[in-house]
C-alpha cells in the first residue's frame, strides 16, 4: 500500500515537472501571430535572428539562450481621422462586440490625425485617410532585423504614408480635389508610389482609401462664392435659352398649326373631288343600267310582236287552210251532208205531228236521206 502511493507520488511530481519543463522550455504562438527568434548564444546553430518565421503553434525557448519577438501577422489598418470619427469607430466596434457576447477593451482609441497638406495654389487641405496594409509573407524576420519591435515599423508606415499622400496630392489645386476622376488619378499614383516604398520595408500595402477631405473655411467661402455666380450665370443663361426655345416653340406651334389647316382644307377638297367622282360613277351606272333595260325591253317587245306576228300569220294560215279544206270537203259527197245538216239545224218546227207510220226516226239513214244528205 506504501509503495503504491509511493509511485503515484512520483509519478504526479514527474508530470508536474514535465508540465513546468514544457512550460519554460517551449513557447507557444497564437493563431494570426508570426514568430521571430534571436539566439543569444551559438549553443545550436549560429548566434543571432534565425532567417525564418516561425508560424502558429508550440516552438523551443531555452531561457537565456532563445528570445522571442512576436509580430501581428493580420491585416493592419491606420485611420489618419478625427477624435470624433476615431469614437464613433470605437462604439460601432463594442457594439460588434456585445452582439456576439464579448467584451472589448475600454481603452481609448488613439491614432494619427488628419494628413495636412498644402495644395499647388497654396491653401491648407486635409484628408481623411485609412491605409490597410499587412507584414510580407515569409518576411517578419527581415522586418525585425531593420526595425526591431512592431511599434517602431508601424511608425514608419505611418510616416510612409503622410509623405507620400502630401507629395502626390500636394500637386493639385484645391479646385481639382472637388473632382472624384483627378481624386482618383492620384490616389493611384499614391498607391503604386507607397507599394513600392513599403516592399523595401518588407511590409504589403493593401489599400489606400480616402474618405472625406475638408478645406480652408476661406477657401470653402470662395468656392461657395464662386459657386453660387457660376450658377447665377448658368440660371441666366438657362432662363435665356428657355426665352429663345419658347420663341422657336411659338413658331413651331404656328406652322404646326399651318400645316394643320392646309391638311384639313386639303382632305375636304379630297373628300368632295371622291364625292363627285362618286356620283359620277353613280349616274353613268345608272345610266347604263338604264339603257340596258331599255334594249333589253326592246328586244323583249320586238321578240313580242315577231312572236304575235307569226301566231297571227299561222292562224290566218290555219283559218285559210280550214275554208280550203271545207270548200274541199263540201265538193263531194261531204259536202251534201254538210248542207244536210246546217238545213237540220235551221229547222224552226214549233209543234208539228208527223205519223210514226209514215216516219221511223229510228232509222236515222232514211231521215237523213230526206234532208238531203247522200248515202
Amino acid at each position: 500500500m506504501k509503495t503504491i502511493k509511493t509511485l503515484c507520488i512520483i509519478v504526479i511530481a514527474l508530470v508536474l515537472g514535465l508540465f513546468v519543463v514544457f512550460n519554460v522550455l517551449m513557447t507557444r504562438i497564437e493563431v494570426g501571430q508570426v514568430g521571430v527568434r534571436v539566439k543569444q548564444y551559438a549553443l545550436f546553430g549560429s548566434k543571432g535572428v534565425e532567417d525564418k518565421d516561425f508560424q502558429p503553434g508550440w516552438h523551443r525557448s531555452i531561457p537565456m539562450l532563445d528570445v522571442w519577438n512576436l509580430f501581428d501577422a493580420t491585416v493592419q489598418t491606420t485611420e489618419f481621422t478625427t477624435p470624433e470619427q476615431r469614437r464613433q469607430e470605437q462604439m460601432r466596434i463594442r457594439s460588434i462586440f456585445a452582439a456576439r457576447g464579448a467584451s472589448p477593451s475600454n481603452a481609448p482609441v488613439t491614432g494619427p490625425e488628419l494628413i495636412e497638406l498644402k495644395s499647388k495654389d497654396g491653401y491648407t487641405v486635409k484628408l481623411d485617410v485609412t491605409v490597410k496594409y499587412r507584414i510580407m509573407p515569409e518576411s517578419a524576420h527581415m522586418l525585425y532585423e531593420q526595425f526591431n519591435t512592431e511599434v517602431r515599423y508601424k511608425g514608419i508606415v505611418r510616416d510612409q504614408v503622410q509623405q507620400t499622400l502630401r507629395n502626390t496630392f500636394g500637386t493639385m489645386t484645391t479646385e481639382e480635389f472637388y473632382h472624384p476622376e483627378a481624386r482618383r488619378v492620384q490616389t493611384v499614383s499614391a498607391t503604386a508610389t507607397l507599394t513600392k516604398n513599403l516592399v523595401a520595408r518588407h511590409v504589403e500595402l493593401i489599400s489606400i482609401l480616402i474618405r472625406d477631405i475638408s478645406f480652408d473655411k476661406s477657401y470653402e467661402r470662395k468656392i461657395l462664392d464662386k459657386k453660387l455666380a457660376d450658377q447665377e450665370v448658368e440660371l441666366n443663361k438657362s432662363k435665356a435659352e428657355l426665352e429663345e426655345k419658347r420663341g422657336e416653340t411659338n413658331i413651331i406651334m404656328a406652322e404646326t398649326e399651318a400645316k394643320v389647316k392646309v391638311i384639313d382644307e386639303e382632305l375636304v377638297a379630297e373628300l368632295l373631288t371622291m364625292k363627285a367622282e362618286t356620283d359620277k360613277e353613280i349616274a353613268q351606272i345608272r345610266a347604263d343600267a338604264k339603257l340596258e333595260v331599255a334594249q333589253i325591253q326592246a328586244d323583249a317587245d320586238l321578240y313580242a310582236a315577231e312572236t304575235v306576228a307569226k301566231g297571227t300569220l299561222l292562224e290566218k294560215e290555219a283559218d285559210a287552210e280550214g275554208e280550203r279544206l271545207k270548200a274541199a270537203a263540201l265538193q263531194g259527197s261531204g259536202g251534201a251532208n254538210y248542207v244536210a245538216l246546217e238545213a237540220a239545224k235551221g229547222l224552226q218546227l214549233e209543234e208539228m205531228r208527223v205519223s210514226t207510220l209514215d216516219n221511223d226516226f229510228l232509222d236515222v239513214e232514211n231521215v237523213v236521206s230526206k234532208l238531203g244528205a247522200e248515202k
